[in-house]
């Protein structure tokens, strides 16, 4: 029955995630999501799809979800999405603005492609937050270096870039050679879904333009005082391109707000975690404790200190959201002030001096 929904991803874990299901449910995947609207890929095709009730107690569909489905009454009405099957991988980001809430991205990701322009030199600082979100998420994540030809110096910004992406794939593209995408296309494969992520103006929707030589989504120019991208793409959605593939295009973001990092930090800096082993305490904080291996590499140059400080950040931000949401994060954290304060009330500068 799911044979032709197999190009989309569909597989026997799937399968046996659906049985939890009625007996008459169909799986479909997401391929865009609308205020109360779904487009979804079911076996008979591309349907539209809503949910039952205004107030789900389950979670919200996002793009490259599974889900499980009922038709409509009849062929012109929405399906009936009666819930999701668990996420493989998630990528979320706290919510832009002021909100504590959290919003996820997209979901079932196998690549992730972070994206950005050589029009400007390259922001490593950012990339270091994108690659810490995405080894969170689950997702393998890959580094796009697009319009190569507007850079200034290639060859150092590509050299700049390698020295913060350990154990990932970097790609270096542009629209004036189009042989530059053949080793990026070449490494798709037939199910595997890919979603790119990025600021606007990146070229995230050219690229998936150019993988699958088709206009599929709308491309913009960039502002030429700045160089910032205006929102062509106004939603995230899943395409299946000519070899297969699935492409996954995301709206650029004006800031990714990072939440709870717990295997994606130790990943997106490795070096890090490898001097952190060697420093004298284990609770060593890399701020100021002797014996501090990290800073000893800071001094010796084997370590930048701006990546520190990004490290540092990232930290503090993932440990913040971490107290947020976790009433025994917020406890410990009280306990270890309180200890610090009685600590402190030994401390020989206050003592009194008779």
């Amino acid at each position: 029955m799911t044979q032709g929904l197999r190009t989309w991803g569909w597989d026997e874990n799937w399968a046996s995630s659906l049985e939890q299901f009625d007996v008459d449910a169909e799986p479909a995947r997401v391929t865009l999501q609308h205020r109360d609207r779904w487009e979804i890929q079911t076996e008979h095709g591309p349907r539209t799809a809503r949910l039952p009730t205004a107030d789900p107690s389950g979670l919200i569909p996002v793009t490259g979800d599974w889900v499980a489905c009922t038709p409509g009454p009849s062929e012109t009405d929405p399906w009936s999405i009666l819930g999701l099957l668990p996420r493989r991988s998630v990528i979320r980001r706290g919510a832009a603005g002021e909100s504590r809430s959290a919003q996820v991205l997209a979901a079932n990701i196998d690549r992730l492609w972070i994206v950005q322009a050589l029009d400007t030199p390259p922001n490593l600082r950012s990339l270091e937050r994108y690659l810490a979100v995405g080894w969170e998420s689950g997702a393998t994540p890959d580094i796009v270096l697009t319009k190569s030809d507007l850079a200034q110096d290639l060859d150092d910004a590509v050299q700049r870039v390698r020295g913060i992406a350990f154990g990932v794939s970097l790609w270096v593209t542009s629209v004036a050679d189009p042989s530059s995408f053949e080793a990026l296309r070449a490494s798709l494969d037939a199910g595997a879904t890919v979603a790119l992520l990025g600021p606007s103006g990146a070229g995230k929707s050219t690229l998936v333009n150019r993988l699958a030589d088709a206009d599929l989504t709308r491309t913009g120019e960039v502002r030429t005082g700045d160089r910032k991208g205006r929102h062509t793409t106004t939603g995230r959605e899943l395409f299946q391109i000519h070899n297969g593939a699935l492409l996954l295009d995301t709206p650029g973001m004006r800031e990714l707000k990072v939440l709870a990092l717990d295997e994606g930090l130790d990943q997106a800096f490795p070096d890090i975690e490898e001097l952190a082993a060697q420093c004298r305490f284990r609770d060593c904080s890399h701020v100021s404790e002797p014996g501090c291996a990290v800073l000893m590499g800071v001094r010796e140059g084997r370590l930048a200190e701006d990546r520190l400080l990004s490290y540092r950040k990232l930290e503090a931000e993932a440990a913040y959201e971490r107290r947020r949401v976790d009433p025994r994060a917020r406890a410990a954290q009280v306990s270890d002030h309180k200890t610090s304060m009685k600590t402190l009330k030994y401390h020989p500068k206050h003592q009194r001096r008779d």
